[in-house]
C-alpha cells in the first residue's frame, strides 16, 4: 500500500506531468480571490497562500 502512495506522489512531481501547469492558476485565482476580500497587502499575501495551500492538499486528498 505505502508503495502505492509513494509511486502516486512521485508521479505529481515529475516535470512532464501537466498538473504543473494547475499551480499557478491556482496561485492566480487565490490572490484575485483574496484581494477582494481585503486591502492589506500583508493581509491579501497571508490568505492567498492560506488559500492555495487548503485547495492543493485539498485536491491531494480527493486524489486520494
Amino acid at each position: 500500500m505505502w508503495d502505492a502512495v509513494a509511486s502516486f506522489f512521485a508521479d505529481l512531481v515529475r516535470a512532464d506531468n501537466p498538473l504543473w501547469l494547475y499551480y499557478p492558476l491556482c496561485l492566480v485565482v487565490a490572490v484575485v480571490y483574496k484581494a477582494t476580500k481585503f486591502d492589506d497587502p500583508k493581509k491579501i499575501a497571508k490568505a492567498a497562500a492560506h488559500f492555495f495551500v487548503s485547495v492543493t492538499l485539498g485536491m491531494f486528498a480527493l486524489a486520494l
